[in-house]
């Protein structure tokens, strides 16, 4: 699966050079891919300090900002789409067998991003982080997705996000799936319904 969405690792800059304008550590380099080719590329930093980010960004002279970076499972296995706060999960619900949107931050859930969402053709269900900024976010995109005929699910992660979950699963496949069965089956009825650990 990091091959099918082209993950790879930035070893530092003292091993590997880079262009002015992308960042200078080392860490998880992720990829946002558009038409089988990579327009941007966040590095996560594994084990930042307590006084940096976790995610550098490319600055903007260098490389617009997608908003957006899709996850490919190595094999589909289901027809909804997992609409994620960041990368990282967007991967881990594609290690379900989901195809994933990760949006790069729970603040971008903006009307140009429920505006691409919305052209997807297949049912969404949001799994954004269970903090504050991660349920007002997936409440914020949810509203927008609905006043564009996209109802979407949403999964209650209840504490941490989507990777925490799937680190903790005994059997992630499964688990994921009847979370997300589960909210769109009830989607006119609770869009929300918990991962249990």
């Amino acid at each position: 699966m990091l091959l099918e969405n082209r993950v790879g690792a930035d070893l530092g800059p003292r091993v590997q050079t880079r262009p002015d304008g992308m960042p200078r550590a080392a860490g998880i380099v992720l990829p946002a891919v558009e038409h089988d080719h990579a327009v941007y590329a966040q590095i996560r930093v594994p084990h930042p300090r307590p006084d940096r980010p976790r995610y550098l960004n490319p600055t903007s002279a260098l490389a617009t900002n997608p908003r957006l970076a899709r996850a490919r499972p190595a094999k589909m296995r289901h027809p909804e789409v997992v609409v994620t706060e960041g990368a990282i999960d967007a991967l881990s619900a594609a290690a379900a067998g989901y195809r994933a949107v990760g949006v790069l931050s729970a603040s971008y859930g903006d009307e140009a991003v429920a505006t691409a969402l919305a052209k997807l053709p297949h049912r969404l269900v949001i799994a954004f982080d269970a903090d504050e900024a991660g349920r007002a976010g997936a409440s914020r995109l949810a509203s927008l997705l609905e006043a564009r005929q996209r109802p979407s699910g949403r999964v209650d992660l209840g504490h941490g996000d989507l990777n925490d979950a799937m680190r903790t699963s005994d059997d992630w496949p499964t688990q994921m799936a009847r979370a997300v069965d589960d909210c769109t089956e009830r989607r006119g009825v609770s869009t929300s319904v918990s991962v249990s650990r």
